[in-house]
C-alpha cells in the first residue's frame, strides 16, 4: 500500500470524507494547490520534503487559513518531521501517529525581508550546503549527500562576516562565520537545541563566531549522544530569542541567504546588505498525541 493510499484509508476510516488528491508538478505549485483547496477543506495533508512545507506556509501567508495542516515527510533531511513530532524515516508510522489521536495546535513562522520561512534561515559558512547539493547525489546517498557536499566547504577558509545586529533595543557589532535564525529543534537533520518552544511568539538566533577543532570535537560527541545545544558554547556563539532582528552587513557575503533549504528569492545586494527578521503568522497544524505546544500564544 502506498503512502497516499494509507493516508486515505486511515483518515476515511475515522469518518472523514476525501475531497481531492493532487500532485504538485513544478516549483511553487503547492502554493497554488493549498490556496485552491484550503477554503473547502478541514484538513490538508502534504507529502514530500521540507521544501513542500515551505511552500505550504507561504500559501497560508496569502490566505486566511481555514484547514488544519499536516505534513508527512518523505524527503532527505526531514527536519519538519522532527518539528512535528513525527518519524523522519517511516512515513507510514507518521500517518498512524496523526490518525491515532492527532490534535490541532499552533506553530510560529517568521519572515526575512518579507519572505515567509517555516523553520530556518541561514547565511555564511556551511549555510549554502543545502542548495549546493546535487539532486542526483541526494537520490543515491540520501542525507549522506549533505555530509559529502560539506567536506570541501569545511576544508575551505572560514571567512569572517562583519555585521551589526539589532534586537529588543540592543545594537551590537559582530564578526561571525555563519548564522542561523530558527523556529525549529534543529536543521540539516541534526538537533541543535535541547528544548525550543515553537509557539512562543519568538525565534532563535545563533551567530557562530568561529569553529575550532575543540568545538567541532565537542559538537560531534554531543551529536552522537543527540545532546547538542548551541546556546551553551558562549565562547564561540552568540545566541538569543527574539521576535525581531535586523542585520546589516559591512559588505556582501560570499553566499546568499538559505531559507528552508533553498536560496532566498531576494539577493543581499538588492536588499542593501540588510536582513530584517520578524515573527510571522501562526499556522494551524496537526500534531500527534505525544507532541505538545505552549498555549500562551495559541490565539494570537
Amino acid at each position: 500500500m502506498s503512502i497516499i493510499e494509507h493516508i486515505i484509508c486511515r483518515f476515511v476510516s475515522k469518518g472523514m470524507t476525501l475531497h481531492k488528491v493532487e500532485k504538485s508538478r513544478y516549483s511553487g505549485h503547492v502554493i497554488e494547490l493549498i490556496k485552491q483547496l484550503d477554503p473547502d477543506s478541514d484538513l490538508l495533508i502534504t507529502v514530500g520534503g521540507d521544501g513542500t512545507v515551505n511552500e505550504a506556509f507561504r500559501a497560508f501567508y496569502e490566505i486566511e487559513q481555514h484547514s488544519v495542516y499536516a505534513h508527512i515527510s518523505t524527503g532527505t533531511t526531514n527536519d519538519m518531521a522532527n518539528n512535528f513530532g513525527l518519524s523522519r524515516k517511516d512515513a507510514i508510522k507518521s500517518v498512524d501517529l496523526l490518525a491515532d489521536g492527532g490534535h490541532e495546535a499552533m506553530m510560529d513562522s517568521f519572515t526575512v525581508n518579507g519572505e515567509p520561512v517555516s523553520y530556518v534561515s541561514a547565511f555564511g559558512f556551511v549555510a549554502p550546503i543545502p542548495y549546493l547539493v546535487n539532486n542526483k547525489l541526494k537520490k543515491v546517498l540520501g542525507h549522506a549527500a549533505y555530509v559529502v557536499s560539506a567536506v570541501p566547504v569545511l576544508a575551505s577558509k572560514q571567512n569572517k562576516i562583519k555585521l551589526t545586529y539589532e534586537h529588543d533595543g540592543v545594537e551590537e557589532e559582530c564578526e561571525c562565520i555563519m548564522a542561523c535564525i530558527l523556529n525549529s529543534k534543529g536543521t540539516g537533520g541534526v538537533n541543535v537545541f535541547k528544548d525550543v518552544d515553537m509557539n512562543d511568539g519568538k525565534f532563535e538566533a545563533v551567530f557562530v563566531k568561529s569553529l575550532s577543532p575543540k568545538l567541532i570535537k565537542e559538537i560531534f560527541i554531543q551529536y552522537l549522544k543527540d545532546d547538542i545545544d548551541l546556546r551553551q558554547y558562549k565562547e564561540f556563539t552568540v545566541a538569543f530569542s527574539t521576535d525581531y532582528l535586523k542585520i546589516k552587513f559591512e559588505s556582501t557575503p560570499k553566499y546568499e541567504v538559505d531559507n528552508d533549504g533553498n536560496k532566498a528569492s531576494f539577493t543581499l545586494k538588492d536588499s542593501n546588505n540588510t536582513l530584517e527578521y520578524k515573527i510571522g503568522k501562526k499556522i494551524k497544524i496537526l500534531l500527534p498525541a505525544h507532541e505538545t505546544r505552549s498555549e500562551s500564544n495559541k490565539q494570537n
